[in-house]
């Protein structure tokens, strides 16, 4: 099983990075590495003076989290699904299961959620002859499952606790399956507008959830003369009591601090051993044990070795990157167990530092070349180290299957924007009759290039074309 890798655009000044490391049983320990190159213009500016690692830091934010086991939508159609099953079965042992069905109810929301996006992705990204078949197929399974998991609710009406949580489950359902029909409309409505049919059936089904949650008092229900807030809070918080189960915990501290402080030791004592040769040298040149010139000179001495002291710890602190990672994080699951260890570091680079093989991906044209003149692009670099334990995850979740650990963390740009020009300006067309003017985008180009690598799982390269403006970010291309 190979390391899979997507970046997407978040919003207007976020990157989301989700990589999805396998987890191999049959291996004690699965090892791999993720390195992400940004190369960047010289008139951005993003240097080690303008752009620290605290920086870097601060504008990242970070998700790890168990793949979501793997169920087709067709397949949780079947009321004798091991997902919905189990779920059933919880119920049937309350009051004394609580915990089992509380764990159940969470996973059913979380492999529902990902079949809806997948079964939704794969409808927007099939040829046009079929699409419309898919959807029909889409929406009458998601409106099975669904009804299938309601009839859930009269079992549950002598346990108050758990038919308050399942009614939470059921809202953001509700409106889970909404957010992806009104992807769908999106799609059809740009590619298909003659499609009165597909559209309309659409708007039938997102209205009968709309009812279907009114009727239910959940309030979360789209109001056309408010401002919704009250909906997009809860679909928020639903979706994180409902989806963290699979999420994991983290335990962050620094990391490489022996190696720094090893430096730090080795910059003293060579300073240490410059003054103490002058000391040696003053006695073996001037007997005399103590004058004025002796103590100038040892003042001097002492100056020298500050100095010496100071610039061999920058210099070491601004290479200990090369060879340590910044922070450690442990990962344990929901239970405690740790079930493995991430390394992460950030680093400003240049030209010579680079691989040959990334600078090969980075595939410079000349008009790049030529638009940074002899210099090179200013290239930073975020490197992971991971080592996940295939026994500790042998026995998690073995119902569903889990293969692997998604990482997903976002990265804001505002910072890289703090130099550039207007987003637009005004040029001119001529056709030889009259002139027009027209208006165009000044973008920067900030390219990206990741490598992945496992132990198991070979090395692979991809690339990315990031186009800014100072309003932003404009669009992402994947080479």
């Amino acid at each position: 099983m190979q390391i899979s890798s997507t970046v997407t655009k978040h919003d207007n000044f976020q990157l989301e990075f989700k990589t999805i490391y396998p987890i191999q049983h049959e291996h004690k320990v699965n090892e791999y590495s993720a390195d992400v190159f940004f190369f960047l213009p010289r008139n951005l500016a993003v240097d080690q003076y303008s752009f620290s690692s605290r920086e870097f830091y601060n504008d990242f934010s970070e998700y790890i989290r168990f793949k979501t086991p793997d169920f087709s939508l067709n397949s949780l159609v079947d009321k004798d699904n091991p997902v919905l099953v189990k779920l059933f079965q919880s119920v049937n042992g309350l009051p004394q299961t609580h915990e089992d069905f509380a764990q159940c109810l969470k996973m059913f929301c979380s492999i529902l959620k990902s079949s809806l996006r997948d079964s939704c992705a794969e409808v927007s990204n099939c040829e046009s002859a079929e699409d419309k078949k898919l959807l029909y197929a889409y929406l009458n399974n998601s409106e099975i499952v669904l009804s299938n998991f309601r009839t859930l609710k009269l079992k549950l009406s002598a346990f108050s606790e758990e038919l308050e949580l399942f009614e939470l489950a059921d809202e953001f359902l509700s409106l889970t399956a909404n957010r992806y029909a009104y992807d769908l409309w999106k799609y059809f409505s740009k590619n298909h507008p003659e499609d009165e049919e597909s559209l309309k059936k659409l708007a039938q089904a997102t209205y009968r959830e709309i009812q279907y949650r009114k009727a239910n008092g959940y309030p979360a229900v789209p109001d056309c003369k408010g401002d919704n807030s009250e909906l997009m809070y809860r679909e928020s918080t639903l979706k994180k009591v409902l989806a963290n189960i699979l999420f994991l915990n983290v335990e962050t501290r620094r990391d490489g601090i022996m190696l720094e402080n090893i430096f730090m030791a080795f910059a003293a004592a060579v300073a240490m051993i410059f003054v103490t040769a002058i000391a040696f040298i003053w006695q073996g040149l001037y007997l005399e044990e103590f004058s004025f010139s002796f103590f100038a000179v040892w003042v001097i001495a002492y100056m020298f070795k500050d100095r010496i002291k100071s610039q061999l710890q920058l210099y070491f602190l601004a290479r200990r990157s090369r060879y340590s990672y910044d922070y450690r994080q442990k990962i344990f699951d929901g239970f405690g167990n740790e079930i493995g260890v991430f390394r992460e570091g950030f680093r400003h680079c240049d030209g010579k530092d680079i691989d040959e093989k990334i600078t090969q991906v980075r595939n410079r044209t000349m008009i790049s070349r030529l638009a940074n003149g002899s210099q090179e692009e200013n290239v930073i670099v975020y490197r992971k180290k991971i080592e996940l334990k295939g026994d500790s995850c042998k026995d998690i979740f073995r119902e569903f299957n889990v293969e692997g650990v998604v990482n997903i963390y976002r990265m804001n740009v505002r910072h890289w924007l703090n130099k550039m020009d207007n987003p637009s300006r005004t040029i001119y067309y001529s056709d030889g009759e009259k002139i027009q003017p027209l208006n165009a985008n000044r973008d920067y180009h900030v390219n990206i290039v990741m490598r992945l690598n496992g132990k198991n799982c070979g090395e692979q390269y991809v690339r990315y074309r990031l186009v800014l403006c100072r309003d932003g970010i404009r669009k992402l291309i994947k080479f």
